[in-house]
């Protein structure tokens, strides 16, 4: 039976965490809010968890990698061989946020956290809870939706359960999430920016930060 969690998304304590962080070190699999919506939360660095949520997830295209939420723009050079110094403008100015960066990713990470072209998608989460458990683990998590292919994005923990009874190993229910637009994916892996994904954050915006990005 999945245990659950209630905890406040902005002010829970390291305390309040240690559950979830000791299920997410030893390897298991755990639901959890973010900004839009529920994620599944494997660390980038336990295969086995990863290739759980890729169960989960049958009919998903294997080249759409899981991307990985951190809880810190230093965070990102664990796992992205280069930071532009237009990643690195952008990080600055909408982290933590909805905006998920495409860079170029170190050669060791899981295949299902690498794109076809070896690029990793990173976030630092807004929910200040997260990014409390993501320091307490020390490495950033995934933050693929927690919802079967093709099916709505959860905004609550009941959706999650309802998604997949006794499939996860730990739930963090914080209420309902805010649901509405998914991050705004942006690719920084070639010569120009470009938006790979429309999102919650506007082109305009982004385009303020990075004249040269096309969409």
């Amino acid at each position: 039976m999945t245990e659950v969690i209630k905890i406040d998304p902005q002010e829970a304590s390291f305390k309040d965490l240690t559950k979830a962080a000791e299920v997410l070190l030893s390897g298991g699999l755990v639901a959890g809010p973010t900004q839009s919506f529920y994620a599944l939360m494997a660390l980038a660095d336990k295969p086995q968890a990863i290739e759980r949520i890729a169960a989960l997830k049958p009919g998903r295209m294997a080249e759409n990698a899981y991307l990985l939420l951190i809880d810190q723009k230093l965070r990102s050079q664990c796992y992205a061989a280069e930071v532009s110094r237009h990643a690195s403008a952008l990080m600055d100015e909408f982290w933590p946020g909805l905006l998920t960066l495409l860079l170029p990713g170190h050669t060791g990470l899981h295949p299902l956290l690498l794109g076809k072209s070896k690029t990793v998608g990173l976030r630092v989460e807004g929910v200040a809870a997260i990014r409390r458990l993501i320091r307490m683990v020390d490495r950033g998590v995934t933050g693929t939706s927690a919802n079967p292919h093709r099916l709505s994005p959860p905004t609550t923990a009941e959706e999650v359960l309802n998604y997949f009874p006794d499939k996860l190993d730990l739930v963090i229910d914080a209420g309902p999430t805010n649901g509405g637009l998914s991050s705004t994916i942006v690719d920084l892996t070639g010569p120009t920016p470009w938006i790979f994904r429309k999102g919650a954050i506007a082109v305009e915006r982004i385009a303020s930060v990075c004249p040269s990005i096309t969409a």
